[in-house]
């Protein structure tokens, strides 16, 4: 198995050294190290990282403002890492969708837990995105079958059953999906209404 490609973001050039070398020293690979925000997103989509290790205070960008660029452009694991523990800040990281916080100094020993359930956290979650994305296309395919079923009960008089079972028969001759089939019913209808 390869190391988990690490990258940082960190502004204080003496705190990114420290981290880059606590990683390296625990087997992760430091694909990169961003001083700004706006660098950070660029480098995340240049280098396509495991995770991002990311500052809340930078310049250009904050870290937390880059984390939703990064899950809006290239969606990726971030770990919000500041100086400061309190309410607002942990409001910000949760907001930014940063998947865990980490307070500087970093104890070296927090890092592999940390890293593991943030990306634990985003594969879960990237996971769930999917499963909703399918069930909102089935949702879909399953209101336009019904519209075309209703199409064809009112056009041939026949039941529901009857019209479903039609649209198989054409999917299965056409080699298509019922879905397609009942979507060239619902759009003929238009064009006839």
């Amino acid at each position: 198995m390869s190391a988990t490609r690490v990258l940082i973001a960190e502004d204080n050039e003496l705190v990114a050294l420290t981290l880059e070398e606590q990683l390296s020293n625990l087997g992760y690979a430091v694909v990169g190290v961003a001083h700004s925000g706006s660098e950070a997103v660029r480098l995340c989509t240049q280098l396509n990282p495991d995770i991002v290790i990311m500052d809340m205070q930078m310049p250009e960008m904050t870290g937390d403002a880059a984390a939703q660029q990064i899950a809006k452009q290239h969606p990726t694991p971030v770990i919000m890492l500041t100086a400061y523990s309190d309410t607002e800040h942990i409001r910000k990281a949760e907001l930014s969708g940063a998947l865990a916080y980490l307070i500087k100094p970093v104890n070296p020993e927090e890092l592999p837990p940390t890293i593991d359930v943030a990306i634990a956290r985003f594969r879960e979650m990237q996971r769930l995105r999917e499963q909703v994305g399918e069930l909102q296309e089935t949702i879909e395919a399953r209101k336009i079958i019904e519209r075309a079923k209703g199409i064809l009960m009112q056009r041939r008089n026949i039941g529901g059953e009857e019209a479903y079972e039609l649209m198989r028969q054409w999917a299965r001759e056409r080699q298509r999906k019922v879905k397609d089939i009942a979507q060239a019913i619902v759009d003929a209808e238009s064009l006839l209404s």
